[in-house]
Protein backbone atom coordinates (compact mmCIF):
# COMPACT_ATOMS: atom_id res chain seq x y z
CA UNK A 1 0.00 0.00 0.00
CA UNK A 2 1.15 3.64 -1.24
CA UNK A 3 0.16 6.36 1.01
CA UNK A 4 0.73 10.27 0.28
CA UNK A 5 1.02 11.99 3.27
CA UNK A 6 0.40 15.73 3.46
CA UNK A 7 0.43 18.38 6.11
CA UNK A 8 1.46 21.77 6.03
CA UNK A 9 3.85 21.23 9.01
CA UNK A 10 5.77 18.51 9.85
CA UNK A 11 8.51 18.02 13.04
CA UNK A 12 11.46 18.30 12.67
CA UNK A 13 11.36 20.72 9.45
CA UNK A 14 8.56 23.29 11.02
CA UNK A 15 6.21 23.52 14.03
CA UNK A 16 3.63 25.56 15.74
CA UNK A 17 0.83 22.71 17.19
CA UNK A 18 0.39 19.38 17.22
CA UNK A 19 -0.01 18.82 13.69
CA UNK A 20 3.49 18.75 13.24
CA UNK A 21 4.26 15.72 15.90
CA UNK A 22 1.47 13.68 14.32
CA UNK A 23 2.80 14.20 10.50
CA UNK A 24 6.40 13.27 11.96
CA UNK A 25 5.14 9.72 14.00
CA UNK A 26 2.01 8.43 12.33
CA UNK A 27 4.12 7.86 8.87
CA UNK A 28 6.69 6.20 10.62
CA UNK A 29 4.56 4.20 12.53
CA UNK A 30 2.64 3.54 9.18
CA UNK A 31 6.26 2.33 7.85
CA UNK A 32 6.37 0.26 10.47
CA UNK A 33 3.52 -1.77 9.52
CA UNK A 34 4.76 -2.10 5.89
CA UNK A 35 3.04 1.09 4.07
CA UNK A 36 5.30 2.72 2.19
CA UNK A 37 4.51 6.40 3.25
CA UNK A 38 6.06 9.89 1.25
CA UNK A 39 5.40 12.70 3.08
CA UNK A 40 4.91 15.88 1.96
CA UNK A 41 5.07 19.51 3.29
CA UNK A 42 6.33 22.93 2.55
CA UNK A 43 10.09 23.84 2.30
CA UNK A 44 9.53 26.75 4.87
CA UNK A 45 12.36 28.42 6.21
CA UNK A 46 12.99 26.73 9.20
CA UNK A 47 12.67 23.31 6.86
CA UNK A 48 15.71 24.94 5.04
CA UNK A 49 17.67 25.62 7.81
CA UNK A 50 16.75 22.27 9.14
CA UNK A 51 18.11 20.62 5.89
CA UNK A 52 21.49 23.07 6.06
CA UNK A 53 21.94 22.10 9.33
CA UNK A 54 22.00 18.83 9.28
CA UNK A 55 23.66 17.98 5.98
CA UNK A 56 20.59 16.18 4.80
CA UNK A 57 21.57 14.28 1.52
CA UNK A 58 18.95 14.29 -1.26
CA UNK A 59 18.19 15.75 -4.51
CA UNK A 60 16.13 19.02 -5.98
CA UNK A 61 14.22 18.63 -9.23
CA UNK A 62 11.90 21.24 -10.66
CA UNK A 63 9.35 20.44 -13.15
CA UNK A 64 9.55 22.33 -16.93
CA UNK A 65 6.07 24.11 -16.39
CA UNK A 66 5.41 26.29 -14.09
CA UNK A 67 1.91 26.28 -12.44
CA UNK A 68 -0.31 29.34 -13.03
CA UNK A 69 -1.90 30.87 -9.19
CA UNK A 70 -4.40 33.38 -10.06
CA UNK A 71 -2.42 36.01 -11.51
CA UNK A 72 0.88 34.88 -10.61
CA UNK A 73 3.16 31.88 -12.06
CA UNK A 74 5.35 30.00 -10.11
CA UNK A 75 7.82 27.68 -10.52
CA UNK A 76 7.35 23.83 -8.83
CA UNK A 77 10.19 22.74 -7.34
CA UNK A 78 11.28 19.59 -4.82
CA UNK A 79 13.48 18.51 -2.23
CA UNK A 80 13.56 14.81 -2.07
CA UNK A 81 15.42 12.69 0.54
CA UNK A 82 14.71 9.89 3.03
CA UNK A 83 14.23 10.46 6.44
CA UNK A 84 13.27 8.19 9.53
CA UNK A 85 12.26 5.67 7.62
CA UNK A 86 9.98 7.08 5.09
CA UNK A 87 10.68 9.73 1.99
CA UNK A 88 10.19 12.63 2.66
CA UNK A 89 8.95 15.71 -0.12
CA UNK A 90 9.73 19.62 0.71
CA UNK A 91 7.60 21.91 -1.97
CA UNK A 92 9.74 24.68 -2.99
CA UNK A 93 8.93 28.20 -3.73
CA UNK A 94 10.88 31.11 -1.94
CA UNK A 95 8.19 33.81 -2.61
CA UNK A 96 5.60 31.50 -0.77
CA UNK A 97 7.19 29.56 1.99
CA UNK A 98 10.77 31.37 2.66
CA UNK A 99 8.64 33.83 5.98
CA UNK A 100 9.93 34.19 8.88
CA UNK A 101 6.91 31.89 10.23
CA UNK A 102 4.15 29.28 8.74
CA UNK A 103 0.74 31.29 8.82
CA UNK A 104 1.08 34.53 10.28
CA UNK A 105 3.41 37.60 9.67
CA UNK A 106 5.15 39.11 12.52
CA UNK A 107 2.17 41.05 14.07
CA UNK A 108 0.36 38.20 13.83
CA UNK A 109 -1.98 38.52 10.95
CA UNK A 110 -3.02 36.00 8.50
CA UNK A 111 -0.42 36.13 5.46
CA UNK A 112 -2.68 38.04 2.62
CA UNK A 113 -1.64 35.23 0.23
CA UNK A 114 -2.38 32.08 2.17
CA UNK A 115 -4.88 31.07 0.13
CA UNK A 116 -2.43 31.32 -2.86
CA UNK A 117 0.39 29.28 -0.70
CA UNK A 118 -1.49 26.36 -0.03
CA UNK A 119 -3.35 25.87 -3.52
CA UNK A 120 -0.18 25.79 -5.08
CA UNK A 121 0.96 23.39 -2.83
CA UNK A 122 -2.11 20.69 -2.68
CA UNK A 123 -0.94 21.50 -6.63
CA UNK A 124 2.30 20.44 -6.33
CA UNK A 125 1.87 17.51 -4.78
CA UNK A 126 -0.23 16.37 -7.37
CA UNK A 127 1.83 17.79 -10.13
CA UNK A 128 4.79 15.45 -8.11
CA UNK A 129 2.47 12.06 -9.33
CA UNK A 130 1.42 13.31 -12.54
CA UNK A 131 5.18 13.85 -13.35
CA UNK A 132 7.89 12.25 -11.35
CA UNK A 133 6.05 9.16 -9.71
CA UNK A 134 3.32 6.62 -9.61
CA UNK A 135 0.15 8.09 -7.96
CA UNK A 136 -0.40 6.65 -4.29
CA UNK A 137 -3.34 4.18 -3.64
CA UNK A 138 -4.45 7.19 -0.85
CA UNK A 139 -3.97 10.97 -0.27
CA UNK A 140 -4.22 11.38 3.80
CA UNK A 141 -4.65 14.85 3.68
CA UNK A 142 -4.55 17.33 7.18
CA UNK A 143 -6.47 19.83 8.16
CA UNK A 144 -7.34 23.11 5.76
CA UNK A 145 -3.86 23.62 4.55
CA UNK A 146 -4.29 20.29 2.45
CA UNK A 147 -7.81 20.18 1.92
CA UNK A 148 -8.28 20.82 -1.54
CA UNK A 149 -6.44 17.82 -2.70
CA UNK A 150 -10.26 15.88 -2.32
CA UNK A 151 -11.31 18.87 -4.15
CA UNK A 152 -8.55 18.98 -6.71
CA UNK A 153 -8.79 14.78 -7.13
CA UNK A 154 -12.67 15.28 -8.29
CA UNK A 155 -12.28 18.63 -10.30
CA UNK A 156 -8.94 20.18 -12.13
CA UNK A 157 -7.38 17.09 -11.50
CA UNK A 158 -9.72 14.53 -12.25
CA UNK A 159 -6.89 12.04 -14.41
CA UNK A 160 -6.90 8.66 -15.74
CA UNK A 161 -3.38 8.45 -13.49
CA UNK A 162 -5.93 9.40 -10.09
CA UNK A 163 -8.85 6.97 -11.20
CA UNK A 164 -8.32 4.42 -8.60
CA UNK A 165 -6.70 7.06 -5.86
CA UNK A 166 -8.75 7.18 -2.75
CA UNK A 167 -8.40 10.72 -0.38
CA UNK A 168 -9.13 11.19 3.70
CA UNK A 169 -9.41 14.50 5.26
CA UNK A 170 -8.22 14.45 8.97
CA UNK A 171 -9.52 17.34 10.54
CA UNK A 172 -7.31 18.46 13.94
CA UNK A 173 -9.46 21.58 14.78
CA UNK A 174 -12.47 22.64 13.26
CA UNK A 175 -11.49 25.79 14.82
CA UNK A 176 -9.40 26.83 11.49
CA UNK A 177 -11.23 26.20 8.28
CA UNK A 178 -9.06 28.04 5.72
CA UNK A 179 -11.76 31.09 5.41
CA UNK A 180 -10.80 33.56 2.75
CA UNK A 181 -12.96 36.52 0.85
CA UNK A 182 -14.86 35.49 -2.45
CA UNK A 183 -12.21 37.26 -4.75
CA UNK A 184 -9.51 34.76 -3.84
CA UNK A 185 -11.44 31.90 -5.26
CA UNK A 186 -9.93 32.54 -8.85
CA UNK A 187 -6.36 31.37 -7.18
CA UNK A 188 -7.72 27.77 -6.29
CA UNK A 189 -8.12 27.35 -10.44
CA UNK A 190 -11.38 25.45 -9.47
CA UNK A 191 -14.24 25.64 -11.53
CA UNK A 192 -16.40 28.50 -11.10
CA UNK A 193 -19.22 25.98 -10.36
CA UNK A 194 -17.55 25.30 -7.46
CA UNK A 195 -17.91 28.83 -5.66
CA UNK A 196 -21.48 26.81 -4.25
CA UNK A 197 -22.55 26.28 -0.57
CA UNK A 198 -22.71 22.31 -1.96
CA UNK A 199 -19.08 22.53 -2.02
CA UNK A 200 -16.67 25.81 -1.21
CA UNK A 201 -18.75 28.43 -0.69
CA UNK A 202 -19.90 29.75 2.95
CA UNK A 203 -21.74 32.90 3.65
CA UNK A 204 -20.11 34.20 0.77
CA UNK A 205 -16.81 33.18 1.76
CA UNK A 206 -14.37 30.34 0.41
CA UNK A 207 -13.90 27.42 2.75
CA UNK A 208 -11.53 25.22 1.83
CA UNK A 209 -12.32 22.95 5.15
CA UNK A 210 -15.43 22.29 3.90
CA UNK A 211 -14.28 21.52 0.23
CA UNK A 212 -12.48 18.75 1.72
CA UNK A 213 -14.99 17.44 3.58
CA UNK A 214 -17.61 17.69 0.90
CA UNK A 215 -15.03 16.09 -1.31
CA UNK A 216 -13.09 13.16 0.72
CA UNK A 217 -13.74 10.01 0.19
CA UNK A 218 -12.96 9.67 4.03
CA UNK A 219 -13.00 12.33 6.80
CA UNK A 220 -11.27 11.80 10.76
CA UNK A 221 -10.90 13.50 13.57
CA UNK A 222 -8.43 12.79 16.38
CA UNK A 223 -10.45 11.88 18.91
CA UNK A 224 -13.79 9.75 18.92
CA UNK A 225 -16.15 12.10 20.96
CA UNK A 226 -14.65 15.05 18.86
CA UNK A 227 -15.96 12.94 15.73
CA UNK A 228 -19.58 13.02 17.86
CA UNK A 229 -19.10 16.79 18.98
CA UNK A 230 -18.49 18.24 15.22
CA UNK A 231 -21.82 17.65 14.54
CA UNK A 232 -23.35 19.18 17.34
CA UNK A 233 -24.42 23.55 17.31
CA UNK A 234 -21.89 23.87 19.97
CA UNK A 235 -18.87 22.64 18.57
CA UNK A 236 -19.33 22.58 14.43
CA UNK A 237 -18.50 26.13 14.63
CA UNK A 238 -20.47 26.73 12.01
CA UNK A 239 -19.43 23.51 9.67
CA UNK A 240 -21.99 21.28 11.94
CA UNK A 241 -24.27 20.96 9.47
CA UNK A 242 -21.66 19.54 6.79
CA UNK A 243 -20.59 17.26 9.15
CA UNK A 244 -23.95 16.00 10.24
CA UNK A 245 -24.28 15.34 6.15
CA UNK A 246 -21.49 13.57 5.67
CA UNK A 247 -21.34 11.86 8.95
CA UNK A 248 -21.40 8.36 6.66
CA UNK A 249 -17.64 8.69 6.45
CA UNK A 250 -16.64 10.40 9.53
CA UNK A 251 -14.12 8.65 12.24
CA UNK A 252 -12.83 9.76 15.20
CA UNK A 253 -9.14 7.99 15.55
CA UNK A 254 -7.68 9.24 18.62
CA UNK A 255 -3.96 10.51 17.92
CA UNK A 256 -0.82 8.70 19.74
CA UNK A 257 2.47 10.40 21.12
CA UNK A 258 5.99 9.10 20.29
CA UNK A 259 6.95 7.26 23.01
CA UNK A 260 10.82 7.27 22.20
CA UNK A 261 10.67 11.06 22.44
CA UNK A 262 8.67 11.31 25.23
CA UNK A 263 10.21 9.01 27.79
CA UNK A 264 10.61 9.83 31.59
CA UNK A 265 13.12 6.65 31.33
CA UNK A 266 15.52 8.03 28.80
CA UNK A 267 14.49 12.04 28.44
CA UNK A 268 17.93 14.06 27.63
CA UNK A 269 16.19 17.16 28.69
CA UNK A 270 15.53 15.69 32.59
CA UNK A 271 18.14 15.47 35.00
CA UNK A 272 16.93 12.42 36.45
CA UNK A 273 15.32 9.01 34.53
CA UNK A 274 12.60 7.51 36.31
CA UNK A 275 9.96 4.28 35.32
CA UNK A 276 6.86 3.60 37.11
CA UNK A 277 8.93 0.74 38.64
CA UNK A 278 11.16 3.35 40.28
CA UNK A 279 9.93 6.94 40.95
CA UNK A 280 12.68 8.74 43.09
CA UNK A 281 13.83 10.44 39.86
CA UNK A 282 10.52 12.05 39.31
CA UNK A 283 10.99 13.91 42.66
CA UNK A 284 14.23 15.01 41.43
CA UNK A 285 12.77 16.51 38.62
CA UNK A 286 10.31 18.46 40.28
CA UNK A 287 12.99 19.50 42.69
CA UNK A 288 15.19 21.16 39.58
CA UNK A 289 11.87 22.58 38.09
CA UNK A 290 11.36 24.44 41.44
CA UNK A 291 15.23 25.42 41.06
CA UNK A 292 15.07 26.12 37.32
CA UNK A 293 11.65 28.68 37.50
CA UNK A 294 12.77 30.24 40.56
CA UNK A 295 10.03 28.80 43.18
CA UNK A 296 11.17 27.56 47.03
CA UNK A 297 11.92 23.71 46.98
CA UNK A 298 9.42 22.38 48.91
CA UNK A 299 9.07 18.46 47.66
CA UNK A 300 5.84 17.87 49.27
CA UNK A 301 4.12 21.17 47.77
CA UNK A 302 1.12 20.45 45.17
CA UNK A 303 2.86 21.38 41.86
CA UNK A 304 0.84 22.00 39.09
CA UNK A 305 1.81 22.53 35.55
CA UNK A 306 0.05 24.15 32.31
CA UNK A 307 1.69 23.64 28.63
CA UNK A 308 -0.42 25.62 26.19
CA UNK A 309 -0.90 28.01 23.71
CA UNK A 310 -2.63 31.31 25.38
CA UNK A 311 -5.85 31.63 23.45
CA UNK A 312 -9.97 31.23 24.85
CA UNK A 313 -10.17 27.67 23.56
CA UNK A 314 -7.34 26.66 26.04
CA UNK A 315 -9.40 27.87 28.90
CA UNK A 316 -6.64 29.76 30.19
CA UNK A 317 -8.61 32.51 31.57
CA UNK A 318 -10.33 29.71 33.78
CA UNK A 319 -6.44 28.97 35.55
CA UNK A 320 -6.03 32.89 36.16
CA UNK A 321 -9.63 32.35 38.10
CA UNK A 322 -9.01 29.19 40.07
CA UNK A 323 -5.74 29.78 41.17
CA UNK A 324 -6.91 32.91 44.03
CA UNK A 325 -9.41 30.62 45.48
CA UNK A 326 -6.79 28.06 46.22
CA UNK A 327 -4.76 30.63 48.52
CA UNK A 328 -5.63 27.84 51.48
CA UNK A 329 -3.59 25.18 49.91
CA UNK A 330 0.00 24.43 49.46
CA UNK A 331 0.23 24.70 45.91
CA UNK A 332 2.76 25.97 43.24
CA UNK A 333 2.05 26.52 39.71
CA UNK A 334 4.37 26.82 36.86
CA UNK A 335 3.09 27.98 32.71
CA UNK A 336 4.82 27.71 29.79
CA UNK A 337 2.98 28.95 26.36
CA UNK A 338 2.38 32.09 24.28
CA UNK A 339 -0.32 33.56 22.53
CA UNK A 340 -2.78 36.26 23.08
CA UNK A 341 -1.28 39.44 24.44
CA UNK A 342 -4.05 40.24 26.90
CA UNK A 343 -3.73 36.55 28.05
CA UNK A 344 0.23 36.76 28.33
CA UNK A 345 -0.28 40.16 30.43
CA UNK A 346 -2.79 38.46 33.01
CA UNK A 347 -0.25 35.46 33.19
CA UNK A 348 2.68 37.62 34.20
CA UNK A 349 0.30 40.14 36.27
CA UNK A 350 -0.31 36.60 38.86
CA UNK A 351 3.21 35.49 38.65
CA UNK A 352 3.81 39.27 40.03
CA UNK A 353 1.12 38.31 42.74
CA UNK A 354 2.16 35.61 43.96
CA UNK A 355 5.62 35.29 43.82
CA UNK A 356 6.73 32.18 45.97
CA UNK A 357 3.95 30.40 44.47
CA UNK A 358 3.79 31.28 40.31
CA UNK A 359 6.69 30.96 37.72
CA UNK A 360 5.28 32.03 34.04
CA UNK A 361 7.53 31.92 30.67
CA UNK A 362 6.04 33.17 28.13
CA UNK A 363 7.27 31.46 25.08
CA UNK A 364 7.86 27.87 23.46
CA UNK A 365 10.77 25.93 25.47
CA UNK A 366 11.00 22.10 24.28
CA UNK A 367 13.55 21.22 27.04
CA UNK A 368 11.12 23.21 29.65
CA UNK A 369 8.15 21.41 28.36
CA UNK A 370 9.70 18.02 28.64
CA UNK A 371 10.92 18.91 32.78
CA UNK A 372 7.55 20.07 33.41
CA UNK A 373 5.80 16.85 32.13
CA UNK A 374 8.45 15.39 34.51
CA UNK A 375 8.40 17.72 37.51
CA UNK A 376 4.95 18.41 37.97
CA UNK A 377 2.67 16.57 40.20
CA UNK A 378 -0.63 17.17 38.12
CA UNK A 379 -1.22 19.05 34.34
CA UNK A 380 -4.01 21.90 33.89
CA UNK A 381 -5.94 21.56 30.59
CA UNK A 382 -9.28 23.27 31.12
CA UNK A 383 -10.16 23.77 27.44
CA UNK A 384 -13.17 25.08 26.21
CA UNK A 385 -12.80 22.39 23.54
CA UNK A 386 -9.91 19.93 22.96
CA UNK A 387 -10.18 17.68 19.57
CA UNK A 388 -7.66 15.37 21.30
CA UNK A 389 -4.67 16.95 22.85
CA UNK A 390 -1.36 15.40 23.74
CA UNK A 391 -0.35 16.53 26.91
CA UNK A 392 -2.43 14.73 28.69
CA UNK A 393 -0.95 11.63 27.64
CA UNK A 394 2.20 12.97 27.88
CA UNK A 395 1.53 13.92 31.44
CA UNK A 396 0.12 10.63 32.09
CA UNK A 397 3.16 8.79 30.55
CA UNK A 398 5.82 10.79 32.80
CA UNK A 399 3.01 10.04 35.87
CA UNK A 400 1.95 13.85 36.06
CA UNK A 401 -1.60 13.53 36.61
CA UNK A 402 -3.90 15.51 34.24
CA UNK A 403 -7.12 17.40 35.97
CA UNK A 404 -8.97 18.75 32.29
CA UNK A 405 -12.50 19.39 31.11
CA UNK A 406 -13.90 16.33 29.80
CA UNK A 407 -14.30 17.40 26.52
CA UNK A 408 -13.09 16.28 22.77
CA UNK A 409 -9.80 13.39 23.38
CA UNK A 410 -9.68 14.59 26.87
CA UNK A 411 -12.63 13.20 27.66
CA UNK A 412 -11.76 9.45 25.57
CA UNK A 413 -8.35 9.61 27.37
CA UNK A 414 -8.75 11.63 31.33
CA UNK A 415 -11.31 9.28 33.19
CA UNK A 416 -12.26 11.05 36.72
CA UNK A 417 -10.93 9.57 40.07
CA UNK A 418 -14.02 8.89 41.33
CA UNK A 419 -13.75 6.42 44.28
CA UNK A 420 -15.09 3.27 42.13
CA UNK A 421 -12.47 3.90 39.03
CA UNK A 422 -9.77 4.17 41.93
CA UNK A 423 -10.57 1.11 43.31
CA UNK A 424 -10.98 -0.93 40.16
CA UNK A 425 -7.60 0.19 38.89
CA UNK A 426 -9.49 2.83 35.91
CA UNK A 427 -8.44 6.08 37.13
CA UNK A 428 -6.71 8.23 35.05
CA UNK A 429 -7.25 12.03 36.05
CA UNK A 430 -9.30 14.70 37.55
CA UNK A 431 -12.21 15.31 35.20
CA UNK A 432 -15.03 18.37 35.19
CA UNK A 433 -17.52 19.15 32.31
CA UNK A 434 -18.86 22.50 33.56
CA UNK A 435 -16.71 25.66 31.39
CA UNK A 436 -16.25 27.80 34.55
CA UNK A 437 -13.70 28.13 37.20
CA UNK A 438 -15.95 26.91 39.94
CA UNK A 439 -16.16 23.19 38.56
CA UNK A 440 -12.18 23.90 37.91
CA UNK A 441 -11.15 24.81 41.06
CA UNK A 442 -13.15 21.92 42.20
CA UNK A 443 -11.07 19.49 40.11
CA UNK A 444 -8.38 20.73 41.27
CA UNK A 445 -9.35 20.52 45.22
CA UNK A 446 -10.22 17.30 44.72
CA UNK A 447 -6.49 16.24 43.19
CA UNK A 448 -5.10 17.93 45.84
CA UNK A 449 -6.97 16.15 48.54
CA UNK A 450 -5.88 13.15 47.17
CA UNK A 451 -2.62 13.48 47.28
CA UNK A 452 -2.10 15.64 50.65
CA UNK A 453 -4.30 12.85 52.66
CA UNK A 454 -3.72 9.68 50.86
CA UNK A 455 -0.19 9.23 49.02
CA UNK A 456 -0.20 5.70 48.49
CA UNK A 457 -3.59 5.86 46.64
CA UNK A 458 -1.94 8.88 44.52
CA UNK A 459 0.78 7.13 43.80
CA UNK A 460 -0.98 4.22 42.83
CA UNK A 461 -2.30 6.38 40.28
CA UNK A 462 0.22 7.85 39.12
CA UNK A 463 1.78 4.11 38.10
CA UNK A 464 -1.55 3.54 36.77
CA UNK A 465 -1.11 6.64 34.41
CA UNK A 466 2.15 5.06 33.61
CA UNK A 467 1.46 1.93 32.18
CA UNK A 468 -1.31 3.04 29.47
CA UNK A 469 -0.32 2.62 26.19
CA UNK A 470 -0.44 5.88 23.95
CA UNK A 471 1.81 4.77 21.27
CA UNK A 472 1.12 4.99 17.80
CA UNK A 473 1.35 1.91 17.10
CA UNK A 474 -2.13 1.29 18.50
CA UNK A 475 -3.08 4.18 16.63
CA UNK A 476 -1.69 3.69 13.41
CA UNK A 477 -3.40 0.04 12.94
CA UNK A 478 -6.90 2.01 13.25
CA UNK A 479 -5.31 4.15 10.43
CA UNK A 480 -4.46 1.00 8.47
CA UNK A 481 -7.99 -0.99 8.64
CA UNK A 482 -9.71 1.88 7.64
CA UNK A 483 -7.30 2.71 4.61
CA UNK A 484 -7.70 -0.50 3.57
CA UNK A 485 -11.97 -0.56 3.79
CA UNK A 486 -11.18 2.83 1.26
CA UNK A 487 -9.30 0.77 -1.49
CA UNK A 488 -11.52 -2.12 -0.71
CA UNK A 489 -14.70 0.17 -1.65
CA UNK A 490 -12.88 1.29 -5.26
CA UNK A 491 -14.26 0.74 -8.65
CA UNK A 492 -12.47 -1.61 -10.54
Amino acid sequence: MRIAYVASEVHPFSKTGGLADVAAALPGALAELGVEVTVFSPCYRSAASWLAVHDMPGEELTLPNPLQIGTSRHDVSYRFFEYAGRRAVLVINPRLYDRSELYVDDNGRDYADNAARFSFFCRAVLEYYLHLDDPPDLFHANDWQAALIPVYLKSLYRHPRFIHTRSLLTVHNLGYQGLFPADQFSVTGLPAALFDPAALEYWGQVNLLKGGIVFADAVTTVSPTYAEEVQTEGFGMGLDGVMRAHRHKLTGILNGIDTREWDPASDPHCPAAYTADNLAGKRACKRALQQRLGLPVRPRTFLVGAISRLDAQKGIELIFEAFPRLASLDVQLVLLGSGARALEAQARDLAAAYPQRVAVVIGFDEPLAHLIEAGADALLMPSAYEPCGLNQMYSQRYGTIPIARATGGLADTVHDASAERLAEGTASGFTFHAFDAGHFTDAIRRAARLYFDEPKVWNALVVRCMQIDHSWAKRARAYLRLYEQLLAARPS
